[in-house]
């Protein structure tokens, strides 16, 4: 099972929107470059949940790293216009020489999202059909050919964009579908027409497993096989001895982070070493390639530099 580490954009924004202690989150990404870990993984939000806006960041990381993938998780795309996204995510792969993939999704059903695209002028309700058309649009942009397209606020007439991805198929496109254990058929079409894996979060391990057995029945429906498609687990990580004090930390952090209404379920390694050891190894006997891992409170560098230590060699 792959690793990686979500760099806390948004933590450092919730010290200070002002002067974001930022060198923490380079700590780390740097940390994660050296110790082994595949990714250093970014959120993404404008308003709702404000942190540093992710591809810009992902630039910065690409110079400060030279081996770990750079990661959305997740990306969402339809808050933004998709030929000029198409462009960003093309540079920052051609720097970082193919090191970006792409966790997608269309946001939380919640008031504070529905707010959040409005203000950036987009309607939240064809938040799902504006994503399918970016990922049509990039992956055209992205072949390197003049494109003529005509739809959906956009207008091609033989253009092109450059630099290319470092890969001729572009970053590596993780769908989110599952997630809080909800398996909506439309999510896994989405992903059988246009993922090349899975993103997902809030799940248990017995729903990992229906989740990859849904997945390839719908790969199948239309033609696609892909064995073995990554997996990807975004989970939450608070390494302490006490355990009730872990639960707590944890509590207070996600109703700080999320500004509440967001569930809080499925696996989070919580506690000491050994107990987050088990919670994570039942992730990989579920069929998971590849885990995002949240630490949280206001000591995610000692939390890291110990899960580096006590767990990551069990994992792994």
């Amino acid at each position: 099972m792959r690793v990686g580490i979500l760099v806390p954009t948004r933590g450092a924004v919730m010290q200070s929107a002002r002067r974001p202690p930022v060198e923490e989150c380079w700590a780390m990404a740097r940390h994660a470059d050296e110790a082994g870990y595949d990714a250093a993984w970014v959120g993404d939000s404008v308003v709702a949940k404000p942190r540093l806006e992710p591809l810009t960041t992902l630039a910065y990381l690409a110079a400060m790293t030279s081996r770990v993938r750079l990661g959305t998780a997740v990306l969402l795309p339809a808050l933004r216009q998709p030929v000029v996204l198409a462009h960003q995510i093309a540079n920052v792969d051609a720097l970082s020489r193919g090191r970006v993939v792409l966790g997608l999704g269309v946001g939380w059903s919640l008031p504070s999202a529905e707010r959040e695209w409005a203000a950036c002028g987009m309607e939240h309700k064809r938040r799902v059909q504006r994503l399918e058309e970016h990922v049509d649009i990039w992956r055209m942009l992205w072949r390197g050919e003049p494109v003529t397209h005509r739809g959906h606020g956009v207008e091609l007439v033989e253009h092109t964009i450059g630099p290319l991805p470092w890969n001729a198929a572009g970053p590596p496109v993780l769908i989110t579908a599952g997630n809080r254990g909800e398996f909506l058929p439309a999510q896994f079409e989405r992903f059988a027409r246009l993922g090349d894996g899975i993103i997902t979060t809030y799940v248990e391990a017995d729903e990992c497993r229906r989740l990859r057995e849904l997945a390839e029945e719908a790969l199948g429906r239309h033609g696609r096989t892909l064995p073995a498609f990554p997996l990807c687990v975004y989970t939450t990580v608070r390494l302490d001895d006490d355990v009730a004090r872990a639960e707590r930390t944890t509590r207070e952090f996600l109703a700080t982070y999320y500004g509440g209404g967001v569930h809080q379920r499925g696996l989070m390694g919580l506690g000491p070493a050994d107990a987050v050891i088990g919670a994570l190894q039942r992730y990989a006997g579920a069929g998971v390639t590849d885990l995002c891992v949240r630490f949280v409170g206001d000591d995610q560098q000692a939390q890291l530099e110990r899960f580096t230590k006590e767990v990551l060699p069990a994992v792994a």
